[in-house]
């Protein structure tokens, strides 16, 4: 990341943009789209596409799919400025919405693996293999339960876990 216009950027700015893909990585967000984050997380005004495109050196499309993923995540949002056609980004900064989006994005990845693989194993699973296989089917009713609390808290209703969430932030200042 030594592009021309991240060179421009401040020290902590840079430094904030190539390490937040790392804090980033466990909760199943891609590199690119958590650069993307940073920058827009960072940026005291909205970019375009190509704003973000010539300070990250990525492709067009590689931009478009991360900025995508982003704002079906509830983590950017796309703007549209009278006069201007270009639209524009910029990234949420409330701390509850993005761990509510980032806990989306973690549960898609996490669940849909456990519940893609208990099934086949169930399904070719011989006798010699039911005192291991219930570790594997307890797991998967802890997996369900975690979706559905999951599921509670990021599409039923978002805005209580938001809520919930300020109301800790506010005990911690």
């Amino acid at each position: 990341m030594s592009t021309p216009a991240l060179k421009a950027l401040s020290p902590a700015r840079q430094h904030f943009i190539a390490a937040w893909p790392d804090v980033l990585k466990p909760w199943s967000l891609p590199k690119a789209a958590a650069s993307i984050h940073a920058l827009l997380l960072s940026s005291p005004t909205p970019l375009t596409a190509d704003d973000i495109i010539d300070a990250l050196d990525l492709s067009s499309g590689s931009a478009s799919t991360q900025l995508r993923l982003l704002s079906d995540l509830g983590m950017v949002e796309r703007l549209r400025i009278m006069g201007i056609r270009k639209a524009h980004y910029a990234a949420i900064s409330d701390p509850a919405h993005i761990f509510v989006a980032l806990a989306e994005a973690r549960k898609r990845q996490a669940f849909k693996a456990m519940d893609h693989m208990a099934p086949v194993i169930t399904s070719i699973a011989q006798k010699d293999d039911v005192q291991w296989l219930n570790t594997i089917w307890q797991l998967q009713a802890l997996s369900n339960v975690m979706n559905q609390w999951f599921e509670v808290c990021t599409t039923k209703d978002p805005e209580w876990t938001v809520r919930l969430m300020q109301s800790a932030f506010a005990q911690n200042e």
